[in-house]
């Protein structure tokens, strides 16, 4: 006779690609429910249901890329082609993208308080530079949609709302929203996807979380003494049990071998595959961030001979987003009749900052430069096919912002924008938060220089 063990898919089965970021969910400082207000006027869009985000973790060469100029780093063989007005790609880095750019709008004038990776990734993923001091408290952006898109959650919703992929063990904890905002983090390449319970294991399974719900019952008295971080674990396995039920889970995590050849068996073709699933799944995920690593080519950028190079990682990313965009347009909303799931579907490809315009270093690559870099947007409202914002001859300095305001944007805008199209009042405030400092949803106070807190409203009006 089979052990329990060997027919019940364990907790770890149901989340082999990935787990949940906990680590730090478990502060006691973990609030419940937050005292919100508005902090002042914003007007959110709602023009999209889901988000995808596909961060270039490492940062792409701007001027070899989507603000192209030609100088002394240019490759011979780029096969540079103007696409659309002011635009001009690299067909031997972006073979598929380029006749997809009409979905697309580029920004060209971001400007990063950061320069060095893991403040920069920490930036991207949680809409504002690091502070030390106020570290442990601080959301990613997917926890805070998970938070403000709760209400709207279904009976049939047993995916969580925020999923990422690839983070690892540098996915954030959810800070001090409660853990069943934390997001689920999904390791793409792990192989084969996992298994839902049904039949004899089903019924197990039933069973085994009916006495653990009888015994949390026994213990509810007691439970106020034992701190949060029970609570955070119950959250945990409560989402483990629905997603073990449901067979959509497995289905979205199996991706099928021709859209894999399509989208390509990498970090971010596998990712977009994964995130494409989920959204169409309609189980509950609204919000995935998917991590594309190895941008950072400070030595020979484009020295085919090397594993990793910018040939390698903007063919990759090619592929990977050409395929969502294609198969998102395709697909009709199940939400809104006459419209696809790319027009409730906002996707965004941010990376931490640019690369040194001019010549190669002494080693043949690029290394970090803050001051004028690019940012993708498509779907979701957007209004494809623009573009905002226009750097001199070199793309070292911004000319034109492109935007309302006279600063350059930056990531906080990014995040404004991607709350903005999902009804999301971007300027809300949390009290009561640990530090008993008010956490804003988007921060005007940068690191480096204020920043305003608003949307890129030229990306969809």
């Amino acid at each position: 006779m089979k052990t329990v063990g060997e027919i019940v898919p364990t907790r770890r089965d149901a989340v082999k690609f990935g787990t949940f970021s906990l680590l730090g969910a478990f502060a006691e400082s973990a609030l419940w429910p937050p005292r919100l207000r508005a902090a002042g006027r914003s007007n959110p869009r709602g023009t999209a249901r889901n988000c995808i985000v596909i961060e270039a973790a490492g940062a792409i060469s701007h001027v070899d890329t989507f603000d192209f100029k030609e100088d002394e780093g240019t490759q011979p063989d780029f096969d540079v082609r103007q696409v659309s007005p002011g635009l001009y790609l690299s067909r031997r880095l972006f073979p598929e993208l380029s006749s997809e750019m009409d979905k697309v709008s580029i920004v060209r004038t971001f400007k990063s308080h950061e320069v060095v990776h893991f403040r920069g990734e920490y930036y991207t993923r949680a809409g504002r530079p690091l502070n030390p001091a106020q570290a442990a408290e601080i959301p990613p952006v997917g926890s805070v949609v998970a938070y403000e898109l709760d209400a709207q959650r279904r009976e049939s919703d047993t995916f969580p709302t925020y999923v990422s992929c690839n983070l690892k063990n540098l996915a954030l904890p959810s800070g001090f929203l409660h853990p069943r905002f934390s997001g689920l983090d999904i390791n793409a390449g792990a192989g084969a996807g996992s298994v839902a319970a049904k039949g004899e294991a089903l019924a197990l399974l039933e069973e085994r979380f009916r006495l653990l719900n009888a015994l949390e019952k026994a213990v509810a008295a007691d439970r106020g003494k034992r701190g949060r971080a029970p609570d955070a674990f119950r959250a945990f396995q409560q989402d483990a049990y629905r997603i073990l039920g449901d067979n959509r889970w497995p289905q979205a995590l199996t991706p099928d071998a021709e859209d894999k050849k399509r989208y390509g068996e990498n970090a971010v073709g596998l990712g977009c595959l994964l995130a494409r699933n989920l959204i169409l799944a309609d189980a509950g995920t609204r919000y995935v961030h998917v991590k594309h690593p190895g941008w950072d080519h400070h030595k020979y950028i484009y020295d085919h001979s090397r594993e990793s190079n910018h040939y390698i990682h903007c063919n990759d990313i090619d592929r990977a987003a050409a395929n969502l965009l294609r198969d998102l347009a395709a697909t009709p909303s199940r939400h809104e009749p006459g419209k696809t799931m790319l027009d409730e579907t906002l996707i965004v490809v941010p990376t931490e900052f640019g690369r040194v315009p001019g010549k190669l270093n002494l080693v043949a690559g690029r290394h970090h430069y803050n001051r004028t870099y690019i940012g993708l947007f498509a779907g979701g409202g957007v209004k494809g096919g623009r573009i905002i914002g226009r750097t001199d001859s070199r793309g070292e300095q911004a000319v034109e912002t492109g935007w309302k305001h006279r600063l350059q944007p930056k990531t906080e805008n990014i995040y404004a924008s991607v709350y903005s199209a999902l009804g999301i009042d971007w300027r809300k405030e949390i009290f009561d938060t640990p530090s008993k400092r008010a956490y804003r949803y988007v921060d005007h106070l940068g690191a480096t220089e204020m920043c305003v807190d608003d949307e890129i409203e030229e990306l969809f009006v």
